[in-house]
């Protein structure tokens, strides 16, 4: 009896859930359409890895330390039979000097020339040229010199590759043909590959000794905020013969450089040649005899401007001698950061008709 009473309190407990729906008369199968698959987590994509080391004369981030390097400085004419140049728009830093006559030479700083393969044209050497190399320990390449010029090379011992006195195996000079009708003297350019051939044939030291270099450079992005003057415009005159001027690009942060009525070009890459940072100089220069010639005083102290951003400030500039970088001071003394780019270098007397603008109209 009681067997049979809980035989029927089961079916009735049973049957009351089944009716309640609570039951399933089998298990569901997931619909595979209505579950949402979990989606896959996507991958942050890498930020860019900024190189490691930076060059030393421009503050770009490069892959591989050259610091401990010696630059290569080379001496380009720069009288309008002679252009346009070639691989100037390499170079690092760029000083515009004068010479006799009125007129003005390059001295161009590169990193590196092994792989521009035309250079110049390439001039003769004064001392002053050559006091600048000495600051940057610089390997010295020109063609010809003032004998004021070879006899401090030679009393210095000072590396470098003569493009007139000398000759090497590489054969790194040669004039164009199609430039020879305008002079020989306008007509050499140098080889870069070559000229590291004749380095090498001559034994030169490719390191600083000692390692790293002091150049007396410091680089900010923010160079911009130490300047206080308006300068999209800009223009360092020599003399009544000479002059160079700088029209500021705010796309792409760079001054654009025109001399003798046009752009100032690079033949190489048939572009006009631009710069981030602009240093116009002052200093003493005196005629040293009949023939013109200069003596250009690149050591002491001395007054100037500088140039980044379409922003321009007053500075000072001292340098101990002539085997020490340059260094550069704001007005409350303290050290001028250049901007992160390539630097043009104008060093100007006060010769009649020189002078600095900051307007087209000279006002």
């Amino acid at each position: 009896m009681k067997k049979l009473l809980a035989a029927v309190l089961c079916a009735a407990i049973l049957c009351s859930l089944a009716a309640c729906g609570q039951v399933p008369s089998s298990i569901p199968t997931p619909d595979s359409e209505s579950v949402p698959t979990p989606s896959a987590t996507p991958e942050p994509t890498p930020s860019p890895t900024p190189a490691p080391f930076l060059n030393p004369l421009t503050g770009e981030a490069v892959e591989e330390d050259i610091s401990m390097y010696r630059p290569f400085g080379v001496m380009i004419n720069n009288l309008p039979p002679s252009l346009p140049q070639r691989g100037i728009s390499n170079a690092e830093i760029l000083y515009e000097i004068p010479a006799e006559g009125g007129v003005t030479r390059m001295f161009a700083l590169f990193t590196d020339i092994s792989d521009i393969e035309s250079i110049g044209t390439v001039r003769s050497i004064r001392p002053y040229y050559a006091q600048i190399g000495f600051g940057y320990d610089a390997i010295i390449i020109h063609a010809g010199g003032s004998e004021a010029a070879y006899s401090l090379l030679r009393t210095t011992g000072w590396d470098h590759i003569d493009g007139v006195r000398e000759t090497y195996a590489a054969k790194p000079f040669a004039r164009d043909p199609d430039r020879v009708h305008n002079g020989l003297e306008h007509s050499l350019f140098a080889d870069g590959a070559k000229l590291m051939e004749a380095i090498d044939e001559k034994g030169f030291e490719l390191e600083h000794e000692g390692g790293e270099y002091d150049y007396g450079l410091k680089f900010s992005e923010d160079a911009v905020e130490q300047c206080t003057g308006e300068a999209e415009y800009a223009r360092i005159t020599f003399n009544t013969y000479k002059s160079m001027s700088f029209e500021y690009d705010a796309g792409d942060g760079l001054y654009y450089a025109s001399q003798y009525d046009g752009e100032y070009l690079d033949e190489n890459t048939g572009e006009q040649v631009s710069y981030t940072n602009l240093f116009f100089l002052d200093t003493d220069i005196r005629i040293l005899d009949g023939y013109g010639r200069l003596e250009v005083r690149t050591t002491g102290e001395g007054s100037g401007w500088f140039c980044t951003g379409g922003k321009c400030v007053e500075i000072t500039w001292e340098r101990e001698d002539e085997y020490s970088p340059f260094h550069y001071y704001l007005p409350d003394g303290s050290e001028l950061e250049l901007g992160v780019g390539h630097t043009y270098v104008g060093i100007k007397g006060s010769d009649y008709g020189s002078g600095i603008t900051f307007t087209p109209d000279g006002e």
